[in-house]
């Protein structure tokens, strides 16, 4: 009736050999290789007969459709199989197919099912089917992903993850993975400080100036935790496909366009409550800049991690605040110090 395919024609030693070692961030770690593939010859009843042969798949979400030259050519779902008897598989499959390769992070897996709502993504080499990475495994990533990444924005990282429970959690060990970043936010007030104390002078002459540190602060450190979080899901999702130039255009552009429309307001709303123009002006240039200069030092936070190899998550952290309060507080002193 048809050349009979076995459940291992596609699954030798040294294909199952890289598999095992692939690493753990990329699809071909997470991908099965027991699944129905057929030739794009063969009509719906051939199909049905394959796979009342064959009932050993990893999953059976889709049928993978290859042609002559091992090429994976379509993707079909049992579904529409069982629905259409009297057909050719090359009328009924979907040639337009979504997959990866096997060096494809595993967030941007996450992402693609997510986006085009899929029960499994093929993975593909060079045209050739090497597996899939089904729902079950998908879903898996993206709890595995989120976890890191909201452990890592409380300066926990990946090494600590594995100690889930506080209440099982040895003390010297939780005190170990959290009071680091504590004492090196402690060491970020006091330089803080200092820093304040520094331009008492310009605080005693323009007392306003004051009233504005803590608005600095908070303005500065959300537009840098805004960049900073969407950079790390993007770096997630789209790994090496994300151009960092034309991001960090994109990304300035916005932020300047934010920044002249806070610092407008804040402009306006400054001299209308205290009636004092040129101080209205150098603060709302001070929150302009101050802006600016988050802007760059938290992608640049973050880009830095990533080349140090550590979770860019990390970026995000007490050590991404720390360095926009820091940044923020001494330029607005500078800035004030030389326009009054």
């Amino acid at each position: 009736m048809h050349s009979k395919l076995s459940l291992n024609t596609f699954t030798n030693p040294k294909m199952t050999l890289q598999h095992a070692r692939a690493d753990k961030e990329l699809a071909a770690h997470y991908m099965i290789q027991r699944i129905p593939i057929v030739r794009d010859n063969w009509n719906i009843a051939q199909i049905h007969q394959y796979l009342h042969d064959n009932k050993q798949f990893e999953s059976t979400n889709y049928v993978y459709v290859l042609d002559g030259h091992e090429k994976l050519v379509g993707v079909v779902s049992l579904h529409e199989i069982f629905e259409h008897r009297d057909t050719s598989i090359r009328k009924l499959m979907h040639r337009e197919i979504i997959a990866v390769t096997p060096d494809t992070h595993i967030e941007r897996v996450a992402k693609l099912a997510l986006e085009h709502n899929l029960r499994a993504i093929p993975v593909v080499k060079r045209g050739t089917l090497a597996g899939v990475i089904e729902t079950q495994k998908i879903l898996s990533i993206l709890n595995r992903a989120l976890r890191e990444h909201v452990m890592s924005f409380g300066g926990v990282h990946k090494g600590h993850l594995d100690y889930d429970d506080i209440m099982k959690m040895p003390l010297f060990t939780s005190i170990t993975h959290r009071l680091p970043w504590l004492l090196i936010g402690l060491l970020g007030v006091i330089v803080a400080a200092a820093a304040i104390d520094r331009f008492a002078a310009v605080l005693n002459a323009h007392i306003i100036l004051a009233f504005f540190i803590p608005a600095i602060v908070y303005m500065s450190g959300a537009l840098g935790a805004q960049n900073q979080t969407l950079f790390v899901r993007d770096l997630a999702l789209m790994g090496s496909e994300l151009k960092i130039p034309q991001y960090f255009f994109r990304t300035t552009a916005i932020s300047f366009s934010m920044s002249l429309v806070i610092g407008a307001l804040v402009f306006a709303l400054t001299t209308l409550i205290w009636h004092n123009t040129r101080v209205a002006l150098v603060i709302a240039i001070a929150m302009f800049a101050t802006l600016m200069v988050s802007c760059f030092t938290s992608l640049l936070t973050t880009l830095l991690f990533k080349y140090l190899k550590q979770d860019p998550a990390l970026g995000s952290g007490p050590f991404g605040t720390i360095v926009s309060d820091l940044s923020s507080i001494i330029i607005y002193f500078v800035i004030v110090s030389l326009l009054l």
